[in-house]
This record gives C-alpha cells, sequence and structure tokens, in this order.
C-alpha cells in the first residue's frame, strides 16, 4: 500500500533580526523607458541597414562568450600602443625671436641658447639640446607632446664669453625661416583675432594675418586695444566668481616659486595658466631634496603603528593618536553645483573650458600618477595646470597604490599651491582616485585595488589629510570590485568615522562591471541615506559635546555619479536618491551643454551650426594651450579627434521619438536634419578629420591617426592626410 503525504503547510519567508535592521529601500524613479538598448529614432531618421551585423559599440571591450566561437570577429574593442602625428618645422626657428616684433631686430636680440651659453641658465630644453640619447620632446609611448612637452624658458643672460661668435643649432635669419616654413593656414589667426596678439609670433600658422612688410621690413601686428579688451574682461569675470563662491579661499599668499613664472612666458603665454611648476622645483623633487617634513611625521607615526598591529585592531589598546591635522578649509557642493568628472586624456584644458563656459561648477584636473609627480615627470605635472576660467572650484586627482607615494604627493602639491586662487595659483581640494578599473592601474594596487585593501585605504586619506594644510581632502570609489559583492557601504561608514574627507563620489558600478549596463543608483541612494544617518549622529554628538575630537569635523557631501545625460537624469538623483550632487562623465563628452540644461532646467536642442561653434571654441582652447604653430596645430587636432570620437555619439533631440535620452542605448544608422548634423553624427574617423580641417586647416601628408576604438576604424586602422 502506497503512503500518502500530507500537502506541506505553505509559509511565509523567515525573518531574521539582521532583516529587522535592514533600512527601508529608497524608492528611485527612473524617467526613462526601457528600449533595449537603442534610440528611439524617429522612421524619417533612421537609414536601411545594409548588413544583418549588430551595431558597433564604441563602450568599453567585452570579452565574446564561449557561444560566439568560430564566428567571424568584429571590428570592437580598443587598439593598443596607438602613435600619434608629430609635427614641427623642418627648420625651426630659435625661440629667442619668436616675439621679436621687428625683422631688423634680429640681429641685436641675444641668443639665450648659444653653446656657449651660462650652464647655470634655466633654459636646457629639449628641444634646444644637442642630440643626447634622451627622447627629445617625445613621450615614450609615441604620443604628441601633452601640455608641458614644450620649451620651458627663463630670461636670458650675458654669455661668459663675450669674445665668443654666440653659436645656436636653429635658424636666426627670419627669411630663411620663412621660406623654409610648412605652408599656412588660409583666414585669421583665431588667437589673434580674439587676444590683439599671438604668442607663437612668427611660426603661427595663420601669421599673414597678423603681421605686414614696410620699406622691405616685416613686422608683427598687435592690436592693442583688443589686448586692454581682453583683460579687463578677464579681470572682471575671474571677481565675479570668487565673488560668488560659497568655498573658503585661504590664508596664504603668493609663493615665492610663482616669481620664475614670468607672465607671458611659454607656458603661460596670456597670464591665464595656473599651476606652471618651475623645473628647478620638478628636479628637487626627483632629487629627493624637496622638503616633506609632515609626511616624514606621519610615516614615523605609521612606523609605530605597524609595529603594534594587534594594538590597532583594538584601538583601546593603542594610545598614540595619529598627528593631528590643520583645520580645513569648508567647501561647498549642493544641487547648484554639477561636478565636471577627471576624464583621462580628453578631460584636458580645452575641454574643461567649455564645460565651465557652460555651467560646470568644479572641474578636475585629469587623474596624475603619485610616482611620476614625485619623480619630477614634466608630462605628468603638466595634468595639474589649469585655466585661471577654472578656479576658484579647481580640484586634482593623485592615484596612488602605497601610503608614502600619496602622502608625498599630497605635501608637495599642497605646499606648492596653497589656495585656491591665489597668485599663479590655485587648488580647491584634492580628491584621490579609488576607482579606476584599467588593468595598469588595478595590477599595481591603485584605483579600484584598494576597494579591497581598506586598511590601506584609511592610512592613505588619513596621511593625506594630515599633510594637505588648509586643502581638503576627497575620494571617489566605486561599489566595489564584484558585481556581487559591493563593499562601499562599509568602506563609506569608516571613511565618515575617521573624518578624513570632506566628500565622498560614488560610482554606481563595479570595477568588473567597468562602463557596461546602467548605474545602479538604488545602491546610491541607499548609500546616500547611510551617509545622511552618519552625518546626523555626528551633528548630535558635535551639539552635545559628547565626542571632544569631532566639534571641528565638516558635513560629509555625498555625489552620485553615472549615466548622467541630461537634467531629468541630474534632478532625478538629487530629488529621489538624495545626492548632494552628481559628477558627469561621459555625459558632458558627448554633449557639454548638459551644464546648460542642469542651469535652465529644460533640454537644448542644439542645431549643427551651434554644435560646430563648440567645436571652433575647442580649437581656440587648444591653440592657446598648446600654441598656434605647427606643433600646437598638431597637437590641439589629436586631441579634437579624440573629443569627436565621443560626440558623434550624441543623438539631435529632435529626431528622438520620446524623451529623455538614455546615455547606454545606441542609435539605429540615421541621417540629420541637415548634411552638417549627418557628419557630426558620423562614427568614422575620417569624418572627423574633415571637421577638424574647418578649423586647423588640411592635414600635412604624413598626418596619420588611430581611433581609440576599432569600431570606429571602418575598413582601415589609421586615418591618413
Amino acid at each position: 500500500m502506497m503512503d500518502t503525504f500530507s500537502e506541506p503547510e505553505k509559509r511565509g519567508p523567515i525573518v531574521t533580526d539582521e532583516d529587522i535592521r535592514l533600512p527601508k529601500k529608497p524608492k528611485i524613479v527612473d524617467a526613462r523607458d526601457n528600449r533595449g538598448g537603442v534610440a528611439p529614432v524617429k522612421p524619417e531618421y533612421v537609414l536601411e541597414r545594409r548588413t544583418t551585423e549588430k551595431l558597433p559599440s564604441t563602450d568599453e571591450y567585452i570579452e565574446p562568450s564561449p557561444a560566439d566561437a568560430g564566428t567571424k570577429k568584429r571590428q570592437r574593442g580598443q587598439n593598443k600602443s596607438r602613435k600619434f602625428h608629430f609635427a614641427g618645422d623642418e627648420v625651426k626657428l630659435c625661440q629667442s625671436l619668436v616675439l621679436v616684433r621687428r625683422e631688423g631686430l634680429f640681429k641685436d636680440t641675444k641668443c639665450q641658447y648659444a653653446e656657449n651659453a651660462p650652464k647655470n641658465a634655466e633654459c636646457n630644453n629639449k628641444l634646444h639640446n644637442k642630440k643626447n640619447g634622451r627622447n627629445n620632446g617625445y613621450s615614450k609611448t609615441g604620443d604628441v607632446p601633452t601640455d608641458n612637452m614644450r620649451t620651458e624658458e627663463s630670461p636670458s643672460q650675458p654669455s661668459t664669453s663675450p669674445t665668443q661668435p654666440l653659436k645656436c643649432q636653429f635658424e636666426h635669419n627670419l627669411r630663411e625661416y620663412l621660406k623654409n616654413k610648412k605652408g599656412e593656414i588660409p583666414g585669421i589667426c583665431m588667437i589673434w583675432q580674439q587676444h590683439g596678439t599671438c604668442a607663437a609670433g612668427w611660426r603661427c600658422k595663420w601669421l599673414s594675418s597678423h603681421s605686414k612688410e614696410e620699406n622691405g621690413e616685416l613686422f608683427l601686428v598687435n592690436d592693442d586695444s583688443k589686448i586692454k579688451e581682453y583683460d579687463e574682461n578677464k579681470k572682471q569675470k575671474r571677481a565675479e566668481k570668487f565673488a560668488h563662491s560659497k568655498w573658503e579661499s585661504g590664508n596664504s599668499t603668493s609663493q615665492d616659486w610663482e616669481k620664475d613664472v614670468a607672465i607671458g612666458g611659454f607656458d603661460d603665454p596670456y597670464g591665464e595658466i595656473v599651476n606652471n611648476v618651475p623645473v628647478k622645483i620638478k628636479i628637487s623633487l626627483r632629487k629627493n631634496e624637496y622638503p616633506l617634513q609632515r609626511s616624514r611625521i606621519y610615516q614615523e607615526w605609521l612606523g609605530r603603528v605597524k609595529q603594534h598591529e594587534d594594538a590597532l585592531d583594538h584601538a583601546a589598546g593603542f594610545t598614540e593618536p595619529p598627528p593631528r591635522p590643520e583645520e580645513k578649509r569648508k567647501i561647498y557642493i549642493g544641487r547648484e553645483t554639477p561636478l565636471l568628472a577627471p576624464l583621462t586624456t580628453t578631460g584636458n584644458i580645452p575641454f574643461r573650458r567649455l564645460c565651465v563656459d557652460a555651467g560646470a561648477a568644479i572641474t578636475y584636473s585629469e587623474m596624475a600618477m603619485s610616482p611620476s609627480l614625485l619623480s619630477g615627470h614634466k608630462p605628468e605635472w603638466a595634468l595639474l595646470r589649469a585655466h585661471s576660467s577654472e578656479l576658484p572650484h579647481f580640484g586634482v586627482q593623485l592615484c596612488a597604490n602605497k601610503v608614502d607615494q600619496a602622502v608625498r604627493a599630497t605635501e608637495a602639491i599642497t605646499s606648492l599651491f596653497p589656495t585656491t586662487g591665489t597668485g599663479r595659483h590655485g587648488l580647491s581640494l584634492i580628491d584621490l582616485n579609488c576607482g579606476c578599473p584599467i588593468d595598469l592601474v588595478y595590477k599595481k594596487g591603485g584605483g579600484s585595488a584598494l576597494l579591497d585593501q581598506q586598511n590601506k585605504l584609511v592610512r592613505i586619506l588619513k596621511g593625506m589629510n594630515y599633510v594637505s594644510g588648509e586643502t581638503p581632502i576627497t575620494c571617489k570609489i566605486r561599489m566595489g570590485t564584484k558585481d556581487a559583492a559591493p563593499t562601499a557601504q562599509k568602506l563609506v561608514q569608516r571613511l565618515v568615522n575617521s573624518g578624513d574627507v570632506q566628500a565622498i563620489t560614488l560610482h554606481g558600478r563595479s570595477r568588473q562591471q567597468r562602463y557596461t549596463r546602467a548605474a545602479d543608483w538604488g545602491y546610491i541612494a541607499e548609500t546616500a541615506a547611510l551617509i545622511d544617518s552618519l552625518n546626523k549622529q555626528m551633528d548630535a554628538q558635535t551639539d552635545t559635546g559628547a565626542d571632544g575630537e569631532r566639534t571641528d569635523r565638516n558635513r560629509i557631501y555625498f555625489i552620485g555619479n553615472g549615466d548622467c545625460y541630461s537634467h531629468v537624469d541630474y534632478f532625478n538623483a538629487v530629488d529621489n536618491a538624495k545626492v548632494d550632487s552628481v559628477m558627469v562623465a561621459r555625459g558632458a563628452l558627448i554633449k557639454p551643454w548638459i551644464f546648460e540644461e542642469i542651469e535652465k532646467g529644460q533640454y537644448l536642442d542644439k542645431s549643427a551650426s551651434e554644435r560646430l561653434d563648440l567645436v571652433r571654441d575647442y580649437c581656440r582652447y587648444g591653440l592657446e594651450c598648446w600654441g598656434a604653430d605647427e606643433l600646437g596645430v598638431a597637437t590641439t587636432r589629436r586631441f579634437l579627434l579624440e573629443w569627436l570620437s565621443f560626440t558623434c555619439r550624441y543623438v539631435p533631440l529632435g529626431i528622438l521619438e520620446r524623451l529623455p535620452p538614455n546615455i547606454q542605448d545606441r542609435p539605429p544608422p540615421w541621417k540629420g536634419r541637415n548634411e552638417m548634423e549627418t557628419l557630426l553624427g558620423s562614427n568614422n574617423y575620417k569624418d572627423w578629420i574633415k571637421i577638424s580641417e574647418l578649423f586647423l586647416g588640411p592635414c600635412p601628408p604624413d598626418f596619420f591617426f588611430t581611433p581609440k576604438h576599432k569600431s570606429n576604424a571602418h575598413d582601415e586602422i589609421e586615418a591618413e592626410g
């Protein structure tokens, strides 16, 4: 006889004490529709797809799944070890003569780069030295020189051998130089048109627009009225921005090293670039001669702590407190202060200026590596330079994998740039990168690798806070290193309790996720609620005087990051996720006017001509930063093409069926409302080159460009002029 079993009693889920203690998950309203990753382009603008292949993606490379094995390999991922076109005049005019206004004055101008010039003169730069086995202006990867791969010069000094004729390997005959100079670009020099003068002088690619010949003599032409007008407008805008800032600026005056950086010099031709560190300071850092006293004190304390690791884990058994930091300047981050994220390669001075013009309240440098800064590496220190329009809300982002590196680099930077904008420097805060997902950084223990080494991370931030003087410290993190194991909330609690940072930025993705899939704003909202609770606890302790050490702590600001592509996304995050503000990254690269949308609270359907004006402004800012000569034009073109690789992803609002747009969506093949809009939306690198030629002239015959993403290369690997 078969046994019979009664149906088991249905019970609800088992509720544990831990479940009861969990906070209720905030409700996040996502105004975007789920459309399967395809942008809803109106049918009349959709082009017929010629192939059945999936649209190429311009996101980070994704490893193919086993199911794809044996199929035809598509052009995806990134081109590694890219090389870039390096341009320069075959016959180079001596730098001493570039800005000499009259041809007749050339013979009386002393050359500071002659062979018998004093050895102690600070003019032994790469472009004016004989070849001695060094890179001679090239980076190790073959990149076009960045901000500071130019010459760094000081005023000429008299020769120690007046009877010996000066010898220079560069051209001193103006006519001979002009005869061999590469072809000019037709039109008016954008720099001269704006400033009334051009710092490229005789080397300018638009020389004919600001030079003349009278009585057989060549002259450079300056417009004094434009020079005066531009300087007055610059001073007025700077004064207004500082007057409306809610940030404390600091008490320090101009620094001694600023006297060695001449206004109008090679690195700052228009008096607008700050944080130009002289060569002698970089050399002293490389030789470990630069004084870093506070770093030594912190390292000695940390050494004693490491001898008592057990006591450190049980704080009650360890009596020696850490060195007490100085009181920090207060910062302000709120609903009206959207932030531009630190952006490698594309987050340079010209692009940041575009975003400041559009309304970005806070900007950051590109991520700088601490070991390179401590070794005095010039390209790394160039990343810390900023334009005066970014002040007083400019921050520097550091990456480090060791406590000693981070602490010493922080002390060096803050001792050189102690205020938000005094004299020739400006620094509001230092941000520690704890979220970089790339293998080159992660495998060495930096970036997001610090998320799995929380004790080490806390020690790094504590040391940075101690040595930074009045400058506040912040950090940027991710949810964790693994998708299924977020650790950010545990880390945030430790960071708030330690009191070493004034702001925390959370990117709603894991390191494993990189930039794929949507950012988890639900997790960001939970973290925001946690920080709000911790801030209230800290305020209660301050009011009651329960903890004397907490009475001087500032409020911890919390910033969300990920997939912000419109003002709708921004205010949804602020109002529903309860973050203080949002840091915008790719959204700004695709459409810099996102900050203008946030300020006005509405969509802006920019026309093709308006977007082209932004490209023109970028070119002008690039020529101001890198020069209007052959090298400066090539450098500007290279970084413009890098930026255009993002702007081509923008789909005009007028051809979308519904809003808001989603940054993760990819459109079907589409055409614009006019030919220029179609050209701006092309993902073919050859079209980007055409756009660059509208403002920077035709590419030289030997020009080539390798796009970062293989999906933009189409049938060829490189674009050639």
